[in-house]
């Protein structure tokens, strides 16, 4: 079997593992991982568990082991913050943000886009309706035009790194969206 040669593929074997062997240890896990060809050190395995949301538990047979509820990801996203618990993928992806009627179109690198839409789907923010993404770009649909400029603000402070109570060049004071058509572009 060849190795996995992307993040989600990587996440997804380790997730198949979870399910079907009774893993115990990061340690284990690895060796596991090894077995098939994957190559991982402890602290990507260790981010791979808090992402596809595993974390030791109780089985139905009494033993203590990884376990993995689809449940538990979007539980520990929305109650903690909402948009705020993806704030290191938006800073890693998110090239432009734009507010155009109910959507906010994000532009992102080539090839992040579904990644991004993926990420926002999951957070299961309440002002998100849903996503459409292509190569570079994800279209959100919001329930309206105020909506989509305040989730370009929000998002665009994300990625720069400002706190939720912080005013920026995209928020004003009351947390609402300083103006329309916010974006953001790097170089």
């Amino acid at each position: 079997m060849s190795a996995p040669q992307s993040m989600t593929a990587r996440r997804s074997q380790v997730r198949s593992l979870l399910a079907e062997e009774v893993v115990t240890s990061q340690d284990q896990l690895r060796t596991l991982l090894a077995d098939q060809g994957i190559d991982v050190t402890q602290a990507t395995l260790s981010r791979d568990l808090e992402a596809i949301g595993a974390a030791k538990g109780i089985a139905a047979d009494g033993s203590v082991r990884y376990l993995v509820s689809d449940t538990a990801q979007t539980t520990r996203l929305v109650p903690a913050a909402g948009l705020d618990s993806i704030a290191r993928v938006i800073n890693e992806v998110l090239v432009s943000a734009v507010a155009a009627e109910n959507l906010a179109v994000l532009r992102t690198p080539p090839g992040a886009a579904m990644y991004l839409a993926g990420t926002l789907d999951r957070a299961g923010a309440p002002q998100i309706i849903g996503t459409v993404a292509g190569d570079d770009t994800v279209l959100v649909v919001t329930s309206s035009a105020d909506e989509a400029a305040v989730l370009c603000g929000r998002l665009l402070d994300l990625a720069s790194g400002s706190g939720p109570g912080l005013t920026t060049p995209y928020r004003s004071e009351s947390g609402r969206s300083s103006r329309r058509g916010n974006q953001r572009r790097t170089s």
